[in-house]
């Protein structure tokens, strides 16, 4: 691969990516590579099938290196939320006397948050809510400004140690020679949202086939995250909960895609779908309503997120949806919010052809990979100093 360009490895709930990519204009992305495989998925922080997320991992990543034609040496991996712990401190730091804050300080501000290390997991990443000068200045970018002390209201993002190994074993045996693990919530959170809604509080709720991530967002960080595993695979569940389907998975899935929860149907009116054996049919009515008992599953565990983060400033934010659990069904939003109480909205990346709730994790990862790669780079360090 050139310089420009990073390698992101996007690990969902039911399936796995690689891209390769690099910078476009207008801050927009060119893709040199992409491949998604399928695998058995994961569930309460435990991966299924060890063999099948390898052979999903390295058929991804031989794909993209036939398409590019080049090697891959260096990775950027995404942590879903399950995998990845957000711990949040306060601390304060206080100079001699008055004097321009300097990205050393803040680099010195974040050692000293974060001194007591928690078991079974390793810090990859560390972000400002906030923070606060002398003055009582509120800023997110300290670095220039006079003052004789810096506060800092600070996240720490730990992966789970068992996650790194396995991924590190299955990318190092391929051949990977540098890998870097990413928080993939604190990079939704940053690409997704502009700047000045998180300047205030913000909630994102992305929710995958078998797994979902709530997160309140500030700053540049997150103050509270979640996640547990519910997603549209639990949705689609509930067709067979009750009654005899007869109909394989995938057919359902793809059939709820087709209903729109807030249209009128009449009651005898029948879906179908047809794949290259046979046709399937099911009643409308039916079907919208065992998707409505899977939505509202999901909106307990919304509800009970809610309710365990108790912070008062996310009481009247919307909730920013995304992924591509739900958002693929028509009138998925508008449940929630009559049964939320709620303002809910789908939130994607701006981008042509890209636009979709289900690209936000990729694009989000290869948004913060060229950001860090560019961060590292020596000649950002020395334009812009070292530390920090």
């Amino acid at each position: 691969m050139n310089r420009k360009s990073v390698a992101v490895l996007d690990v969902r709930s039911a399936d796995v990516t690689v891209l390769i990519g690099e910078r476009g204009v207008n801050n927009t992305f060119v893709f040199k590579g992409v491949q998604t495989h399928p695998y058995d998925g994961f569930a309460e922080a435990e991966f299924f099938d060890l063999r099948s997320l390898q052979t999903a991992i390295v058929s991804s990543l031989e794909g993209v290196e036939h398409s590019c034609g080049d090697r891959i040496r260096e990775i950027y991996v995404g942590v879903p939320g399950e995998f990845c712990k957000v711990v949040t401190r306060r601390h304060l730091m206080s100079f001699q006397s008055k004097r321009r804050i300097s990205p050393a300080d803040v680099g010195a501000l974040f050692d000293g948050g974060y001194t007591e290390p928690v078991s079974g997991y390793t810090l990859i990443r560390r972000s400002a809510i906030y923070y606060v000068t002398s003055d009582k200045r509120r800023t997110i970018d300290p670095v220039g400004m006079v003052s004789d002390s810096l506060e800092g209201y600070l996240s720490y993002f730990l992966a789970n140690d068992r996650f790194i190994e396995i991924l590190r074993n299955i990318l190092e045996e391929y051949g990977v020679k540098k890998i870097v693990f990413l928080p993939t919530s604190l990079a939704e959170a940053l690409y997704l949202i502009p700047s000045e809604t998180r300047d205030e509080y913000a909630i994102l709720l992305d929710i995958d086939s078998i797994s979902m991530t709530f997160s309140v967002v500030c700053g540049n960080g997150i103050t509270y995250q979640s996640a547990c595993s519910a997603g549209g695979g639990h949705v689609t569940a509930q067709v067979f909960a009750d009654e005899d389907v007869d109909i394989p998975f995938e057919i359902v899935e793809a059939m709820i895609k087709k209903i729109n929860l807030s249209g009128r149907d009449d009651e005898k009116s029948t879906i179908e779908y047809v794949d290259k054996m046979r046709s399937y049919t099911l009643p409308m009515q039916f079907l919208k309503e065992k998707v409505k008992d899977g939505l509202d599953l999901i909106c307990e565990v919304i509800n009970k997120c809610l309710e365990l983060c108790g912070d008062r400033n996310i009481e009247y934010r919307p909730i920013l949806l995304t992924g591509g659990g739900i958002t693929g069904i028509r009138g998925a939003r508008e449940h929630l919010t009559n049964r939320l109480n709620k303002v809910v909205e789908i939130v994607s990346p701006n981008l042509p052809y890209y636009n979709k709730a289900s690209q936000s994790s990729l694009l989000s990862l290869l948004d913060m990979a060229l950001a860090t790669k560019r961060e590292n780079s020596f000649f950002y360090k020395l334009f812009n100093g070292f530390g920090g």
